[in-house]
């Protein structure tokens, strides 16, 4: 396994527990692949955010938050790429 499939790995594990988590509490969670998590945490924001990748992956109360925020833009039909922070602001907000 390369580097990228080890990474899309744990990324994946990662919202299958997360996912796991919200729906226990009653949230409808949309379907979000690795490659959407990995190429919207890794977007440019117009805030200059820092917190990065491992930071996130590593903590589950981000984890949280980037799931539910992912999901609910996906619901509001929101493509999730590299440009959805950017191409969306101040929309991301209301999610």
């Amino acid at each position: 396994m390369n580097g990228s499939q080890m990474l899309f790995s744990r990324i994946n594990s990662k919202i299958a527990e997360t996912v796991k988590k919200v729906r226990k509490l009653g949230y409808e969670v949309e379907n979000i692949s690795a490659g959407e998590f990995y190429e919207y945490i890794s977007g440019e924001t117009p805030t200059c955010d820092i917190v990065t990748l491992d930071d996130i992956l590593s903590n589950e109360y981000f984890m949280l938050h980037e799931i539910v925020e992912i999901s609910e833009l996906k619901k509001m039909s929101v493509i999730i790429d590299k440009q959805t922070i950017m191409k969306n602001y101040p929309k991301v907000y209301e999610a």
